[in-house]
């Protein structure tokens, strides 16, 4: 089971008790849910808080904590969309008591609070439902009309130290205008004694229009209830009894229950605790060959997965709740146990714990603790992308029962690199860098003595290294100091027709990230896939690693070297030419995508392995738009590398190259090469007619035969790259500026730059205003790694500076943020003017800057109150001065 990284939502509670993932509004999933969380309060009142998720704003750093309600002895809480307004209300238990032994028999109330429909709004105006003694759970749905919103409410005990008596199920249907209603929901009592101590319930969702139906566990076990239309009454069956009596235990039966989704069965299994409080985790299993979605009907035997032990000297144990989530993504759920705590502490007994279906039938789980904080309850949810399930808890702290020593809210967060099959490829979904603040590591290939694993680091951040390992940058860049004390750097590409040792030798075992953050593929040594040099291609076997919270489809997908002259794409050149029957193989492939909506592609990946003298064959990608680097693993004769032809590609016949007309560098074991392309004065790749990138005609050509081997393998990896910046130094007038969030002041009017309005929208225009210290008007800028030009984004709509393609003058620059055609509609060359004779009100020592599209003569200038593009520039040229934002103003 993969990592979920401890995240504080809120530290130093005074108590802790329920916790429910809330969606603020009823959208369907579109957006991450906020939390509810809060304690009993028990002799103070108990501050009901929604903690605002962050992560839709990449501008957002903590949970923002808003106080929705003030109650008095709060217990269960559920949300459903009440007003039918869009925006989901928050209903919830309350005025139930110090405990089961001092209940206030007036009490029991159950409330709704409306939502306002602003997020920032504390203090939600409560509406009544109605009341019943001890009402300890509620639950939102349909239970015997699809028209209206219903309550389910469910009493633990009818009197105060009553643990035999039992407690009613109570719905409430709302009115047709519930915020005109103050006296309460029309109430039925759905069974008035035929279950007692329901400590929790699950609601089994009607997936074809029909009504919910209700898991209920309590000293009876595990119940369904539903209310049968065509006979008009309801209904239970009892699906299994759970812990039996004993004579000095008054908890037996289940305390727990959640419904378990398998594949394509969304009753696969139940997953329960028990009993009230108990220390036994089990599940209920149906026979083989039920019905996917079957309750009521299948026949269920009980497997116990676990018992953390003997009960206290009140009869309790340490499990508060269980839920089932498919937290892997491998389309079957896991079982989550949230465990409070005990006296004297217990590793065991404390936190979360993960059980997975390994063979449902025989009730074989496999067991991960996932975290070691207090858990009273658990609520899942996609809190950060919806490709990706974490999950947040509340410590359990309740006089007379368990007082965890440090109550607190925690996000654990999944890990952030998901990955999909497309047909014999893998997909790889990762974060942006600089949209997370945790690390992620997939490994998924071991070959030719490299494990080969997809690394994402957040910006400003410090990534422990193997030694020996190196790594190949797919996006931003690294830095680290290497055993000289020389200041190391690798960005996506290195200088142009140069190589690089991708091997990192960093001194203190660490590389760090600067502010874009990393994407970069890590090549770590491995003993399971032989060492090199390779005589023969069964030397040279593939393994997949790609760990075990990832699918079934991906894990067993197998990576074979295939003959090039055998691949659908070779179309039989290599069968009809001199290049048949040679040793020359593929490995395919690997995509990156960032995981956002652009779905932007980042790399695609793919293994190459020649033996001795064999040429891969020279090319020019004429009808493929993107940007080749290779990264060699193992240079089974230490001269293979890559050559191109240096005379006009008319001059050049590829079938017969011609050693005058080419030049050649060695790419030696675990090095890298540079831009082959060719490329503009300020780096960017020139273009053919057909948009395609510029190259000569190329090839890797393996060295020749040397020592007593009559063979010996090259093994590189080929990284195709959307069109991208090549490394190299560009000519710059002064001094530019450093990364950093700056005012854009236009020095002809004192005016600042911002996008209009702080609308992230595309297309919305960049406008010229007088300075108003708003976010709309300060810009991040980013100088692109290996570069001498610059993005800037702006803080508040989260889009680019750009330009639509393809740039003209007099165009109005707009933000965006959809990916640039080419990398040119959002890059900037930002040069430092070397007179200060347009100097206004700023001071002198401010620098001014002509700011002008990578690779033309297109000037940023304005007119009316639009920031345009000028052809060219002179003495005339609008310039503009970055004033360096306070940092309390971001």
């Amino acid at each position: 089971m993969h990592a979920f990284q401890p995240v504080a939502i809120q530290t130093s509670r005074g108590d802790g008790y329920f916790i429910e993932a809330f969606p603020f509004k009823n959208d369907g999933g579109q957006s991450p849910p906020n939390v509810i969380a809060y304690g009993l309060g028990g002799s103070q009142i108990s501050v009901v808080s929604m903690f605002v998720n962050p992560y839709p704003k990449s501008e957002a750093k903590d949970w923002e904590q808003v106080d929705i309600a003030r109650l008095r002895y709060p217990v269960g809480t559920t949300y459903a969309d009440i007003t039918g307004n869009g925006f989901n209300d928050v209903i919830i238990t309350d005025e139930y008591g110090p405990s089961m032994d001092d209940l206030w028999m007036d009490g029991g109330r159950i409330v709704w609070l409306q939502n306002p429909g602003n997020s920032e709004t504390g203090n939600w105006r409560q509406r009544f439902i109605g009341r019943s003694p001890s009402m300890h759970r509620v639950k939102a749905g349909h239970f015997t009309t699809r028209d209206r919103i219903q309550v389910a409410g469910f009493p633990i005990i009818v009197r105060a130290g009553d643990r035999v008596s039992p407690a009613p199920v109570v719905i409430y249907t709302a009115p047709e205008f519930p915020e005109d209603n103050e006296q309460g929901w029309d109430e039925d009592i759905a069974f008035p004694d035929s279950f007692r101590l329901v400590h929790d319930v699950d609601i089994v969702k009607s997936t074809n229009g029909g009504l919910d139906q209700i898991l209920l566990a309590g000293r009876e076990g595990i119940n369904l209830v539903w209310y049968d239309e065509t006979w008009q009454t309801w209904k239970s069956k009892n699906l299994g009894s759970g812990l039996g009596p004993s004579p000095e235990n008054p908890y037996w039966g289940a305390g727990c229950v959640s419904l378990g989704k398998v594949d394509t069965d969304s009753s696969g299994y139940i997953g329960s605790a028990e009993g009230f409080h108990g220390n036994r985790v089990s599940v209920y299993v149906k026979e083989k060959n039920a019905p996917p979605g079957e309750i009521a009907n299948a026949k269920w035997t009980r497997h116990v997965l676990h018992d953390f032990g003997s009960l206290n000297p009140r009869h309790e144990g340490s499990i508060h709740h269980v839920i089932c989530a498919d937290i892997d993504g491998d389309g079957v759920d896991e079982l989550l146990v949230a465990c409070m705590g005990s006296n004297p502490p217990s590793w065991e007994r404390t936190g979360v714990w993960c059980y997975k279906p390994v063979d449902l039938q025989s009730g074989k789980f496999s067991r991960f603790k996932l975290s070691d904080d207090s858990a009273a309850r658990i609520a899942v949810g996609h809190f950060r992308s919806s490709n990706v399930l974490d999950f947040a808890t509340i410590s359990y702290s309740v006089p007379g029962y368990f007082e965890s020593p440090s109550p607190s809210v925690i996000l654990h967060a999944s890990s952030l690199i998901t990955a999909k099959r497309l047909n014999d490829e893998v997909v790889f979904r990762v974060p942006r860098p600089q949209n997370t603040k945790l690390a992620d590591e997939v490994a998924f290939l071991d070959v030719a003595s490299r494990k080969l694993s997809l690394v994402v680091v957040p910006p400003l951040t410090q990534y422990k290294i193997q030694g020996g390992a190196g790594l190949k940058v797919l996006a931003g860049r690294v830095v680290w100091t290497d055993l000289n004390n020389t200041q190391q750097e690798r960005t996506q590409a290195t200088n142009t027709f140069a190589v690089v040792s991708t091997v990192v030798d960093a001194k203190d075992g660490y590389v760090y990230t600067r502010n874009e953050g990393a994407v970069f593929l890590l090549m770590t040594r491995s003993d399971t896939s032989g060492q090199p040099p390779y005589s023969h291609m069964d030397q040279l076997k593939a393994r997949n690693i790609i760990p075990t919270h990832f699918s079934s489809t991906l894990r067993y997908l197998e990576f074979p070297w295939v003959k090039v002259e055998d691949r659908p794409w070779a179309n039989g050149r290599f069968k009809a030419s001199r290049f048949f029957d040679l040793e020359f193989y593929n490995l395919t492939g690997f995509h990156v995508r960032y995981d956002d909506d652009s779905d932007e592609q980042l790399c695609h990946m793919q293994l190459w392995t020649a033996g001795v003298g064999v040429s891969a064959g020279f090319h020019n990608h004429l009808g493929e738009p993107f940007c080749e680097i290779h990264a060699c693993i193992v240079n089974g004769t230490g001269k293979g590398g890559m050559h191109w032809a240096t005379v006009p590609d008319g001059d050049f016949d590829p079938s017969k190259p011609e050693a005058g007309k080419t030049d050649s560098v060695v790419v030696p074991d675990m090095y890298e090469h540079g831009p082959l392309w060719r490329t503009r004065r300020d780096g960017l790749p020139s273009l053919r007619d057909n948009g395609t990138v510029d190259y000569p005609w190329h090839a890797w050509i393996a060295g020749g035969r040397s020592g007593s081997s009559p063979q010996s393998f090259d093994v590189w990896v080929a990284f195709e790259f959307p069109p991208l910046i090549a490394r190299r130094e560009i000519h710059s007038e002064g001094v530019s500026p450093k990364d950093g969030v700056y005012r854009l002041v236009n020095t002809s009017s004192n005016m600042v730059a911002a996008v209009r309005d702080g609308d992230s929208t595309d297309g919305t225009p960049i406008v010229t205003q007088r300075s108003n210290g708003r976010l709309e008007e300060m810009w991040q800028v980013n100088s692109v790694p290996g570069t001498n030009v610059f993005t800037m984004t702006n803080m508040a709509s989260a889009s680019q500076a750009g330009v639509a393609w393809p740039p003209v003058a007099k165009q109005v620059l707009v933000g965006t943020r959809s990916h640039a055609v080419l990398n040119t509609t959002s890059t900037w060359s930002i040069v430092a003017e070397g007179s200060n004779a347009f100097q206004n009100y700023l001071p002198a020592y401010l620098p001014s800057y002509r700011i002008q599209l990578a690779g033309t003569e297109l000037t940023w200038t304005t007119t009316d109150d639009r920031v345009v593009l000028a052809e060219g520039f002179s003495h005339c040229t609008p310039v503009w001065r970055l004033v360096q934002a306070p940092p309390s103003s971001v």
